[in-house]
């Protein structure tokens, strides 16, 4: 997959689905508009692979076959724009974390391991192996199925605390069996997920994954471990690695300790003020690209084009991934090329667009 710039658009949940899980015309309007704007891949909010196992309200889904025609609608009206712009369809489970987004009554926490949950205050319950196997032949249908609704790709969320983040994290992921115990034992099931995906949709169709390069608490995973599980995820064939960090759980933990991290606070009105802070994942990716040869993306607060050049003429990272930026801004990579407007995206990085009970928007514009 050749991209027109290094300019992605990373996922971000629109809760702008039908609650059974169809894509309406405000999904396909909002990445419609993503590609006008002239960002070179667009990754769309995740899309359950499975009603079970925490499907969310309003997510997209793509659960059986009925859903191609319709996903097909988001990958075609980005490809009919015209102007070369990429779109990858991210496919997720919620697992543990799901919550007041999940549907009812299909909510039962599940994880690799019971390990007791600080935010939703309970212990999910531990899949069984014959479970694992299924949520594998899950996940590698809907990749066929992102392949068939004509999308150029999918990437696997395995970030944020979700099901197959859980999978890689030594905190959530306990087990004794062929699942667990090492580096190469957690991240089985996405070896598993990504050899029964190409045996369907063959090995040039590009499967990219987003990782966690730090949990956020002890225990979790940490700059070492995300290092060594990007280099598992390279020799597997993964085509490449978008490189973010913490999740919902590491929210009740205090500022003190997590240190100054705004993804992780959404109710935090202090923002980036400079591009100091800007892309506080990079030390992190810097890491992973001195081990493994394929492309990283770099998620976490870019906001400025001084930033993004200074990023990408070091070397150390191969795309500058935004979301934020681009729910209120979606033309800024146009404006950006021409050389108009402001340097710096208008995002106040308050996190106040998270959608919780309305669709996802820009609530400071």
């Amino acid at each position: 997959m050749k991209l027109k710039n290094r300019l992605v658009r990373s996922a971000t949940f629109e809760a702008m689905a039908t609650d059974d899980g169809k894509v309406t015309n405000a999904q396909v309007e909002l990445y419609r508009t993503l590609a006008e704007g002239g960002v070179g891949l667009i990754i769309t909010g995740h899309a359950a692979v499975h009603l079970g196992w925490s499907a969310g309200r309003h997510m997209t889904r793509i659960s059986d076959d009925s859903f191609i025609p319709l996903v097909r609608k988001i990958a075609r009206a980005v490809h009919e724009v015209g102007n070369n712009c990429r779109v990858v369809l991210q496919l997720t489970q919620f697992g543990r974390q799901c919550g007041i987004q999940c549907l009812k009554p299909l909510v039962e926490p599940v994880a690799p391991s019971a390990v007791y949950d600080t935010l939703f205050k309970r212990t999910p319950r531990e899949l069984t192996s014959e479970e694992i196997d299924e949520i594998i032949e899950c996940f590698s249908q809907a990749i066929l199925r992102a392949r068939q609704a004509e999308f150029d790709g999918v990437q696997l969320h395995a970030a944020h605390g979700y099901l197959l983040s859980s999978f890689l994290s030594p905190h959530t992921n306990r087990r004794e069996d062929e699942y667990g115990g090492s580096t190469q034992g957690h991240a089985m099931i996405m070896k598993e997920i990504y050899e029964r995906a190409t045996r369907k949709v063959g090995d040039d169709f590009p499967i990219l994954v987003k990782i966690n390069s730090d949990d956020l608490f002890p225990g979790g995973i940490d700059a070492n471990e995300a290092t060594r599980i990007a280099e598992e995820l390279a020799r597997i064939g993964y085509t490449a690695i978008e490189v973010s960090g913490g999740t919902w759980e590491a929210i009740t933990r205090s500022k003190e300790e997590l240190g100054w991290k705004p993804v992780l606070l959404p109710e935090s009105k202090v923002g980036i003020k400079t591009k100091e802070q800007e892309a506080y994942f990079w030390e992190a990716a810097k890491r992973i690209k001195k081990k493994v040869a394929i492309p990283i993306i770099l998620v976490g607060g870019i906001k400025s084009i001084d930033k993004i050049e200074e990023i990408l003429k070091e070397g150390s990272v191969d795309f500058c991934s935004m979301a934020r930026s681009l729910i209120r801004e979606p033309d800024l990579p146009n404006r950006w090329l021409q050389g108009m407007g402001s340097e710096t995206a208008k995002c106040k990085s308050c996190n106040a667009c998270i959608p919780i009970d309305e669709p996802l928007k820009c609530k400071g514009n």
